[in-house]
């Protein structure tokens, strides 16, 4: 199968409005604020239960409509320990939303089913004429992706446009072939100095478990790279935001002037000089 290049998945404006959903999903969380660009407005926000052995609800994301346009956006790691201890829960599970979907980490999957029904049930009172677009930063990029399969499976939103930014592992081989063969449009973006996306490691050999666990990526690696010595830094959603804008500099000073307060401030991102 023909797997499509970066350079003609990849778009700039997308991207770069998108990483801008994806910070404004933090201030969601933590204040309560939310600033969407002109056009937009508010249809669902994401709530789900983090931890297994001990459930605590949060809010994950949203869902905002413009004319045209329906984009989910999810969140990535901001609260302790709940999300810490779901992305460390990386034992596989069988995907269970599509059939032969593979093994995905558990403590994902698991936030990610606490919030499914209502999320699919939202998302079906919209028009599926409207282009879909899903995104997350960091845990929310593995969020995305499992809801990204599922949405293509079983909603009438089969050609969902998914972008992804620092997005760690999250399926073993046979989801992501699954994933890659139903969704057609996925750019995982990824900083080359981000470590998160190293994690899950590919391979867990025994006696780890029994069998071993093996985890993959999905398509399609967009990668770009800003070196900033600092861990925090080099995945910041406000970093890869700034490192994205000159693709389309016209386009990213018109969106954050036009909407205040909507895209972050990126004045954290410039290398750590600090010493001990």
């Amino acid at each position: 199968m023909d797997i499509p290049s970066k350079k003609n998945l990849f778009n700039s404006k997308t991207a770069i409005l998108l990483a801008a959903m994806s910070y404004q999903t933090y201030p969601f969380f933590l204040e309560g604020k939310l600033i969407l660009p002109r056009g937009f407005r508010l249809r669902y926000t994401i709530r789900a239960f983090a931890d297994v052995e001990n459930p605590t609800e949060a809010v994950y994301g949203f869902i905002a409509e413009s004319q045209d346009q329906i984009i989910i956006a999810f969140r990535g790691y901001a609260a302790y320990p709940a999300d810490l201890l779901a992305a460390y829960d990386i034992f596989q599970i069988p995907y269970p939303f599509v059939r032969n979907g593979g093994g995905t980490s558990r403590g994902f999957t698991c936030i990610y089913r606490s919030t499914r029904n209502q999320l699919i049930r939202e998302l079906n009172k919209l028009p599926a004429t409207k282009k879909l677009f899903i995104t997350g930063h960091n845990y929310g990029g593995a969020l995305a992706t499992l809801a990204a399969l599922d949405i293509a499976v079983n909603t009438a939103f089969k050609n969902p446009f998914v972008y992804t930014y620092g997005s760690p592992r999250v399926g073993d081989p046979d989801f992501a072939f699954r994933f890659n063969k139903e969704v057609k449009n996925s750019v995982r973006i990824v900083n080359i100095h981000d470590s998160y996306p190293t994690f899950p490691a590919q391979t867990y050999p025994p006696p780890f478990t029994k069998e071993g666990i093996t985890y993959q990526h999905v398509k399609t690696k967009y990668p770009i790279s800003f070196q900033l010595n600092n861990v925090p830094r080099n995945d910041g959603i406000a970093c890869y935001f700034k490192n994205l804008s000159p693709k389309n500099p016209d386009f990213a000073k018109a969106l954050c002037n036009e909407n205040p307060g909507f895209c972050p401030d990126t004045k954290m991102c410039f290398p750590f000089r600090g010493t001990c």
